[in-house]
């Protein structure tokens, strides 16, 4: 320390000299050297220490437990009668119905009209109900009461329902009267024609449609009678069925068998029989849907090269060319059932004790395309190549000129048809459906294809205006049909036909409405039939009600 204050003095008057102006008067004193010399060394006693742990401080020892008490509190609490109910999602509520459902109306050529719809209300176990028509016409375009016309109808109908069968039922009676008034000549007491028929049916099929097998098994039986003592008997067994072997292929069958019995004036018992079973094997293959099998037929017509087996093949096949197109094609062939009651459905003016035999469709061969252009607009077009045997036709006879015979072609026959349809929807408001059919024949054993058209084009469209006024309307042409005229010996070419209909129906409410009807509006007295021309302008007024 003592060096180091002598340092500090020393350092302390060198800085002082130097602070004094250099312009002073130099002093007086000399230059010294100081010289420092450290040559001691400061030694420091070594200090003891003490190695012994400090001792833990202690406490005095005292209890951790705790001692609770408790005072019990009673207090009397009423009695809760508590009642939960469930929650209920209420429904939306069904829509009132109307089971029955009547229309008439009144109209020019005397015309009277009456129609009903009778059915039960919504039940689970079971539905039934009954339709009755009336439609008559006093007059018609042939000397007024000579062509007047009627129908009657009447059908009952019913279904029960249980968890694995559905059994429906049904039994009607119909009756059509006519009158030969297509007499090249006028005469005084016009003779008719009264068809009455009588059918029972019934059938069974499972209830649900996730059952893995699906089937209907039905019978039917017909009775008709004539005004010239024709008595028609038909009893039908059919059966319809499939079965879902994996989820791609598919078995499927049905089948009916046929007895019939008629008796005419001139003959006594004749029965045929028919026969047919149609198996197929269904399944799909990379876009294409294909079934395919036979048609094993037996029948015991009486006309010539019947009574004998028939086996045809079934393969009908379709393709979805992408989501709105599909194409079809197929061949087949099969036995076409001809009985009085389809055959008087067709012509009403065939003469008495006429023969009915079933036709042969030896071969046809189809195919066309279906799709829709927009998910309104849809379209369909074919074409259809079939061979025949027995083919009937109707011709005008030879001395009662106003009846008509049926004609069979016993050779072949070959029948092409071109097809196409059109047709746009849009929900409830309106629509529009076109459809054209043309079709050619060659005969071989007749000279022409007797009152068959070579084509026909119809078309129809609706339009409901704000739910309270309803608009339809109708309109076909036909053309092509032939006939012979016995008295002049030639061919009579039929002129086309065009009819164009229209009605309005006014909706006062649910139940009740009020229409307006019109027919042939151009009044063409056109002839389908050859001598039968139709009624001409026709007008109708009526009114419906539901409840």
């Amino acid at each position: 320390m003592k060096y180091f204050l002598t340092f500090l003095l020393v350092i302390s008057g060198a800085l002082e000299l130097l602070a004094q102006d250099p312009w002073e008067k130099e002093s007086e004193l000399e230059d010294v050297e100081i010289e420092i010399v450290k040559d001691r060394e400061i030694v420091l006693p070594k200090a003891s220490r003490n190695f012994e742990k400090v001792p833990p401080t202690t406490f005095g020892e005292t209890s951790d437990e705790l001692e609770y008490f408790f005072n019990t509190i009673n207090f009397p609490l009423p009695l809760l009668d508590i009642r939960m109910r469930p929650l209920r999602i209420q429904g939306a509520a069904l829509e009132k119905t109307y089971g029955n459902y009547v229309r008439g109306g009144l109209g020019n050529y005397s015309t009277t009209y009456l129609e009903g719809y009778f059915n039960s209300k919504r039940n689970r176990d079971y539905s039934y109900g009954a339709h009755v028509n009336w439609f008559n016409q006093d007059r018609g375009p042939v000397r007024d009461k000579d062509s007047g016309s009627g129908v009657f109808e009447l059908d009952l109908f019913g279904k029960y329902f249980t968890p694995k069968v559905t059994f429906s039922g049904e039994a009607g009676i119909d009756r059509q009267q006519v009158k030969f008034y297509g007499v090249p000549e006028p005469v005084e007491d016009t003779e008719k024609q009264v068809y009455q028929s009588f059918y029972l049916k019934g059938s069974m099929e499972n209830t649900s449609p996730q059952d893995q097998i699906q089937y209907d098994l039905g019978a039917r039986f017909n009775f008709l009678t004539d005004d010239y003592d024709a008595r028609e008997t038909e009893l039908e067994v059919n059966l319809d069925a499939e079965a879902a072997i994996t989820d791609e292929i598919g078995f499927y069958v049905s089948g009916d068998l046929a007895l019939i019995g008629r008796k005419g004036m001139n003959f006594d018992n004749n029965s045929r029989s028919l026969f047919r079973v149609k198996p197929q094997i269904g399944f799909e293959y990379e876009g294409f849907r294909i079934r395919a099998g036979v048609n094993a037929v037996h029948e015991n017509d009486t006309i010539s090269g019947f009574n004998k087996f028939h086996l045809y093949p079934d393969v009908r096949a379709a393709y979805t060319f992408n989501d709105k197109v599909d194409l079809y094609a197929g061949v087949s062939g099969d036995i076409q059932k001809n009985t009085l009651r389809t055959i008087s459905g067709e012509n009403a003016f065939i003469a008495p004790d006429q023969p009915i035999y079933h036709s042969n469709m030896t071969i046809s061969f189809f195919g066309g395309i279906t799709g829709k252009l927009t998910p309104e607009l849809g379209f369909e077009a074919g074409i259809n190549f079939a061979n025949y045997k027995n083919l009937y036709f109707f011709l005008n006879d030879t001395t009662n000129q106003e009846m008509f015979n049926v004609l069979y072609d016993e050779g072949n026959t070959g029948v092409i048809n071109l097809h196409g349809s059109l047709g746009y929807t849009r929900t409830d408001e309106w629509s529009v459906h076109v459809r054209g059919d043309y079709w050619g024949y060659g005969t071989s054993d007749i000279g022409e294809a007797w009152h068959r058209p070579n084509y026909k084009l119809t078309a129809s469209a609706f339009y409901n205006l704000f739910e309270k006024v309803r608009l339809n309307a109708e309109a076909f042409t036909t053309g092509g049909i032939k006939s012979y005229d016995f008295t002049e010996n030639q061919t009579v070419n039929l002129k086309a036909a065009f009819d164009l209909n229209f009605m309005a129906e006014y909706i006062f409410s649910d139940q009740v409405s009020a229409f307006v009807q019109f027919n042939n509006i151009f009044s063409k007295e056109y002839e389908l039939l050859y001598r039968y021309p139709v009624r001409g302008f026709q007008f109708m007024i009526g009114a419906s009600y539901s409840f």
